[in-house]
């Protein structure tokens, strides 16, 4: 095999792969990227955790056409160092692939693995594929991929993704906090379809690109998402997720508006003493809001902000990361709170009309 390609093109299409290596992949050679020259200057790049896999291809000057797998990590690491410019990399089928600069100024030797002990991945010719909007895809899952746990599994560990006639929804919890939110979507589908997303498919998806279109595919065993060249497949996750809908209050009786980013602030003031539980008291009162936290073996804290609100006053405890976590994924000047007592869940939405369809529920902390 032997192959020519520009570096920033190369080093462009590798990251894209580095979130699918494993630190203690089952089995060596998923450490590995498989690297695939083929008719017509195509160059394929493979790589899986058996779980999800990623296909990436892009057109180079091939020499000698060829295959072989090497470590993805450390090739990527290479290639984003090498100089700016052409670079060769090719093998002689001794497994020993060689890649060098245009000026030959810099020679790199790396060992690599017989491509045809690399795993197959599933494939999907996407002739059906439902086509969706990347951008809009990509704001479901931000708002919702961390309240998912990498220490979660099955049916935890991922978020639930529900495509029905002209709307694409998408929820996440971990027991104690939900997320949900849903946009409209042309999607011609008879049937409603649901699917977990595991964690690290929602991630992957993050990095696939940033404008256009998905298409959507699935079989009996995985799903497939594409987009331009590059193709991610993922298993099913053979899970029931939980009855998320039945966390969602119908209504709340009052309603406290504020400023995200005072809250933001407000909050890691308080939450600068590290505690177990992260508890943060807050406290509802007519057009205030105050933010208490007390460790005995670190210090106090009190801290308040006008707010908008007219309602009883209410005293509840929240895990203050998990309000964090809200106000740093989103983008709204404004965010109202629904509430009904201190032993009911909140709501957390923003005000913002492009976030309209997004709602963060918190469970009561014991403090």
């Amino acid at each position: 095999m032997k192959i020519f390609v520009e570096k920033a093109k190369l080093e462009n299409e590798l990251r894209l792969f580095q979130g699918i290596f494993e630190k203690k992949a089952i089995m060596e050679i998923l450490q590995n990227i498989k690297i695939s020259a083929l008719d017509g200057g195509v160059l394929e790049m493979v790589a899986t955790d058996l779980e999800i896999g990623l296909t990436a291809s892009i057109q180079v000057e091939i020499k000698n056409p060829g295959s072989v797998t090497v470590n993805g990590k450390d090739l990527y690491d290479l290639i984003s160092k090498m100089p700016e410019g052409i670079i060769e990399i090719s093998e002689d089928n001794d497994l020993q692939v060689v890649i060098t600069n245009e000026k030959k100024t810099s020679k790199y030797k790396m060992m690599g693995m017989q491509s045809s002990d690399y795993p197959e991945l599933p494939s999907n010719d996407m002739a059906s594929a439902l086509t969706l909007s990347l951008a809009d895809f990509q704001v479901l899952i931000n708002n919702c991929y961390y309240v998912i746990s990498p220490e979660l599994k099955f049916n935890l560990g991922g978020a639930l993704m529900t495509i029905s006639k002209g709307k694409l929804e998408m929820a996440a919890t971990d027991g104690h906090r939900l997320s949900y939110s849903f946009i409209q979507a042309d999607a011609a589908v008879s049937d409603p379809l649901e699917y977990i997303l595991s964690r690290k498919t929602l991630m992957e998806i993050m990095k696939i690109g940033s404008a256009g279109e998905i298409g959507f595919a699935f079989d009996n065993n995985n799903l497939f998402f594409k987009h331009k060249n590059r193709i991610l497949c993922s298993r099913i996750v053979d899970q029931k997720f939980p009855n998320y809908k039945s966390v969602i209050p119908e209504k709340t009786e009052q309603t406290a508006v504020m400023k995200a980013d005072e809250l933001l602030q407000t909050l890691r003031r308080i939450l600068i003493f590290k505690t177990r539980n992260n508890g943060v008291v807050f406290k509802f009162s007519k057009n205030k809001l105050v933010l208490e936290r007390t460790t005995p073996e670190k210090g106090e804290g009190y801290d308040e902000m006008p707010i908008e609100y007219g309602g009883k006053a209410v005293q509840v405890g929240f895990n203050g990361n998990f309000v964090l976590d809200f106000l740093t994924h989103i983008n709204s000047e404004k965010i109202a709170v629904g509430l009904n007592d201190s032993e009911s869940s909140f709501l957390f939405k923003p005000l913002d009309d492009n976030e309209s369809h997004f709602i963060y529920i918190v469970m009561p902390l014991n403090i």
